[in-house]
């Protein structure tokens, strides 16, 4: 051969390894670096312009969702304009997703004892301190302080409290450091910060929530079962968490039964009625998980005391739902304490009515209206996540042959045909075409300077990594005797599933480093004003102090719907419904349509954590890595 030809070879051979994907072994070491470097290590107080940060948590913060010309999207990606946020959430979903990892996936391990030892700590400083019982694991979003004048336990975030606390000197402060750094359009963004920062201090007044409540039972089960690996951590998480009776009387006594005769149990917000009141109909009986842990008559109290619902009422959302049939699934299954001794018969029909809700949900596609099923959690990819982890584990007891109670049976049922079917059609109609990656809504609608459509995909590793996490949930188990991942079956279908899944992460290898690792974990319940609930029908109409509010007489301009409590009550029969659909509330025209997330003049404030997506993204490489092919 001559010596140019083997120039030429050679030139070929570093071409070709230089274009090509890295070993998945690179990508998953690198993650892992990367994760545990946004852990808090050394805590900082709050002086603005620094953020209080508190030891053990994982980064997360807030954003706001500005769209369009370049100008309002680098307002919303980038790296100076946001704000730390101390909350249970993303950290309670990292530490769970490492786990996962290894219990699953084929990777190097995850986390070692010291950082999930210091996180399992940081989690437990999000218990309710106004439970008058001992062990109760009720968990806030936000961490809680203590206000004297009023003798209760307050959760708040605590860097927006900060900001907004002295807002116009922050705000000055904010333009300087923004100049020196050459942000564009700085007025526009002070003003809209301005506008929303009222509207942001009522949701600085909630109560404990369902959500990271049964989160936390869902991490309790995976230091159980990995006791061998963090031998202390399991029975440090018990001393404060070890109250399973309590947790499921409150979780039954906040519930929604649209049947019962009792207001509190019966009234619903608005929003909620409007999307499943179908459902509603056809199920009079439900019992379904609710967001909040507080009910009416609590609210006309608390409130006072700064511990309230937004807009004083409860809601039903799918993803929260969806987080506590995987908490009961899991605590009954792996025998978490006496959990399943209290698994009676109204905690069965909860369980039963909430998993039917959201394959409910998924088939008849939110009913068009993702804004208020998902009133609190925009990712659609991320709810369906949550939902098919109860799959995989129903799938792995069948295959291990557990005993289980009947009804895990029917909504093993329930789950299986929604995500093997209509779950699947969803990712086949969404993919890009690449027929690899998926977007949520994070930049889809940004342009360029000559106003031509140039989508930025900042959630684009997040959703393709949470379709890859879907699917394997929703079609593979764990072998017991080889520790690897084995597709439920043969067949055309999994021959198809096996493609996408391939594609896709491929795609994850190429492009893992190349976009923002951005998401939207997490939002306020309103996005714009069509989100309002007091514009949807309602049959509910009180002050806090339990006097009539008239909606036909009521001037929104001088008067203050902040104590008011506009609900459903029952159940409205269809055709006063639509006629009520037809008339205004307060004035205003029930909005009917959803225009998506990115309208104009509905940006609202999202909660985004960048070690999240790279954890997702390490569980989708992992448990790929582990597939028995």
């Amino acid at each position: 051969m001559t010596l140019h030809k083997i120039v030429y070879l050679l030139l070929c051979i570093c071409i070709y390894y230089t274009n090509a994907s890295p070993p998945i072994e690179q990508v998953m070491d690198k993650l892992i670096k990367i994760i545990s470097e946004e852990q808090v290590l050394k805590p900082a107080e709050y002086k603005f312009p620094q953020w209080e940060k508190k030891l053990g948590l994982y980064r997360s913060e807030v954003r706001l969702n500005f769209f369009g010309e370049p100008v309002q999207a680098e307002l919303r990606k980038n790296k100076y304009i946001n704000v730390f946020d101390n909350n249970m959430f993303a950290t309670g979903w990292i530490a769970s997703v490492l786990l996962e990892t290894n219990m699953y996936g084929r990777a190097p391990k995850t986390i070692d004892n010291e950082h999930l030892s210091l996180a399992v700590d940081a989690i437990e400083t999000f218990h309710d301190h106004n439970q008058n019982e001992s062990s109760v694991p009720l968990m806030t979003f936000w961490s809680q302080t203590y206000n004297q004048t009023t003798n209760a336990w307050e959760s708040t975030p605590d860097n927006l409290r900060d900001l907004i606390a002295d807002l116009d000197d922050n705000l000055e402060r904010l333009e300087d450091i923004l100049k020196v750094l050459g942000i564009k359009n700085i007025a526009q963004l002070i003003d809209r910060i301005r506008s929303t920062s009222e509207g942001l201090k009522n949701a600085f007044e909630i109560p404990p929530d369902f959500d990271d409540t049964y989160l936390n039972i869902g991490l309790g089960v995976q230091l159980k079962l990995l006791q061998d690996k963090y031998p202390s951590l399991y029975f440090r998480w018990l001393q404060t968490n070890s109250n399973m009776k309590k947790i499921i009387d409150l979780t039954l006594r906040y519930s929604y039964r649209p049947s019962s005769p009792y207001l509190d149990q019966n009234t619903i917000d608005p929003r909620t009625y409007f999307w499943m009141r179908d459902f509603i109909r056809d199920n009079p009986q439900a019992i379904i998980v609710t967001t909040w842990a507080q009910n009416i008559t609590e609210v006309r109290t608390a409130a006072q005391k700064c511990i309230r619902m937004p807009f004083n009422l409860n809601n039903v959302d799918v993803t929260v739902g969806a987080n506590v049939v995987y908490g009961i699934t899991s605590a009954i299954m792996y025998d978490l304490l006496d959990f399943k001794d209290y698994f009676n018969q109204d905690m069965q029909t909860l369980y039963l009515s909430t998993a039917s809700l959201i394959a409910w949900s998924i088939k008849n596609s939110m009913k068009n209206r993702p804004d208020l099923a998902q009133v609190y959690y925009p990712s659609h990819y991320n709810f369906l996540w949550y939902g098919s982890r109860t799959l995989f584990i129903l799938e792995l007891a069948r295959h291990q042959q557990k005993v289980v109670p009947d009804v895990f049976n029917r909504v093993y049922s329930l789950l299986s045909d929604t995500y093997r079917s209509d779950v699947v059609k969803f990712f086949q109609d969404n993919v890009r075409s690449d027929k690899s990656s998926y977007d949520d809504f994070l930049g889809v609608n940004d342009t360029n300077i000559f106003g031509k459509s140039e989508p930025t995909g900042e959630d684009r590793i997040f959703s393709t990594a949470q379709t890859v996490n879907i699917l394997i949930a929703s079609f593979t188990y764990l072998d017991g005797n080889t520790g690897k991942l084995k597709w439920i079956t043969d067949g055309p279908q999994i021959d198809t599933i096996k493609i996408m899944v391939n594609n896709s992460i491929s795609w994850l290898l190429d492009n893992i480093f190349k976009y923002q690792p951005f998401n939207c974990f997490f939002s306020g319940s309103v996005k714009g004003f069509n989100q309002l609930p007091f514009w949807y029908p309602a049959n509910f109409y009180q002050y806090l102090n339990g006097t009539t509010l008239d909606p036909d007489h009521f001037d929104t301009k001088t008067q203050s719907l902040v104590d008011s409590i506009v609900g459903v009550s029952g159940y409205i029969d269809e055709t006063s419904y639509e006629r009520m659909i037809s008339e205004k509330h307060f004035n205003i025209s029930t909005p009917t349509t959803f225009n998506g997330y990115n309208s104009p003049g509905a940006e609202f404030p999202f909660w985004s954590s960048q070690p999240y997506t790279h954890s997702v993204t390490l569980l989708a490489l992992a448990q790929y890595n582990n597939l028995d092919k």
